[in-house]
């Protein structure tokens, strides 16, 4: 599984509008020295750090991190030299500061069970950014009631990570909403992920999740408690679109004040 799932990760998270667009606001804003919580496989660091850009990735997955440095061995010295990484469980590390920007990229409020969590998570990267900095923010958003396809407890479906790997190892996820508070956000789920070796099962593995989904008056009014500012803000990264109501996607470019 140490390889399997990063595997299926890189397969399956190819987007490279939101990349795009993050390359062009570093160098339009001269960031040269960004942080990035919550890295994975290098998905959106790999291509800053060849970029000339020095970046930090930190991750709690070590399995993630793993996969990040084989890439690295495939990249040039200059490459190398730009990226650091960190493993540590995000929420009660203390991340390092003094950079010029902070990637909050990849769906990362969704990780959190809480808006608690989440605002502790938005302020680590505030207190990381120096001052005049930026924060790139990206996630899903629910705005108001989780909808019906959240709220089917007990029926059980498909997830990630799901699917057959190079080496022929198969990976079957699912996933089970066993809670729901609709008017709350409030979503609990147990996982299952099942592991196949030539057609066998070989292994299987349980655990629960809970997640809160964001929305959009919430980011705001996070960003509003921290005195950001907004420089730009975006419903659809592909098109550039500012967000409109009914928008299911929200980013933003922030700065820290002086």
């Amino acid at each position: 599984m140490e390889k399997h799932i990063p595997e299926i990760y890189d397969r399956e998270e190819t987007t490279i509008e939101d990349v795009e667009l993050i390359l062009e606001l570093l160098e339009k804003h001269h960031c040269k020295n960004v942080l990035e919580p919550f890295c994975g496989t290098g998905r959106i660091l790999l291509p800053i750090a060849a970029r000339g850009v020095k970046i930090t990735g930190m991750d709690g997955a070590k399995v993630m991190l793993n996969r990040l440095q084989n890439k690295l061995k495939e990249e040039s010295e200059a490459v190398k030299n730009n990226v650091s990484v960190i493993h540590s469980e995000l929420m009660g590390y203390t991340w390092p500061s003094g950079f010029d920007a902070v990637i909050l990229g990849g769906n990362f409020f969704f990780e959190f069970g809480s808006l608690e969590e989440q605002q502790k998570i938005l302020t680590k990267a505030y207190q990381s950014v120096k001052p005049g900095g930026y924060i790139f923010i990206s996630s899903d958003t629910i705005e108001g009631e989780l909808p019906d396809y959240w709220c089917s407890v007990g029926e059980e479906n498909p997830a990630f990570p799901s699917g057959i790997c190079e080496d022929g190892v198969e990976l079957k996820g699912y996933s089970k909403p066993v809670y729901v508070n609709k008017t709350n956000k409030i979503w609990k789920a147990h996982r299952r992920l099942e592991i196949f070796k030539n057609d066998k099962l070989t292994e299987e593995y349980h655990w629960e999740i809970q997640k809160y989904p964001i929305g959009y008056s919430e980011i705001l009014e996070m960003i509003h408690q921290l005195n950001l500012e907004i420089l730009d803000s975006w419903g659809d990264i592909k098109l550039r679109k500012p967000f409109q109501t009914g928008d299911n996607k929200a980013a933003f470019w922030l700065r820290k004040k002086r």
